[in-house]
């Protein structure tokens, strides 16, 4: 489904609500329903929640991949508890 209003103005519309700007005041700037304005705000905020959960998911597996590195490093300096030589 294609938005009859183009993608620079929706941009425009979550610039001014990520500065504060109320919904009708933002709709009532650019010429657009309220609804379209509120519409917008939701789901700009679903695909920004979207990439920080990307980010974090990222920093996470990063994170788990050093401990893997460390569990390696250490277990051929210092042998797992109940292991004899």
């Amino acid at each position: 489904m294609n938005s009859p209003h183009p993608a620079t103005l929706r941009a425009r519309a979550l610039e001014l609500l990520s500065e504060g700007h109320a919904a009708g005041e933002v709709a009532r700037r650019l010429g657009v329903p309220p609804t379209t304005v509120y519409r917008w705000r939701r789901s700009g905020t679903a695909s920004s929640g979207l990439a920080r959960a990307r980010t974090r998911i990222q920093e996470l597996e990063e994170e788990v991949l050093l401990c893997r590195r460390t569990i390696v490093a250490l277990s051929e300096v210092m042998p797992p508890k109940g292991v004899t030589r």
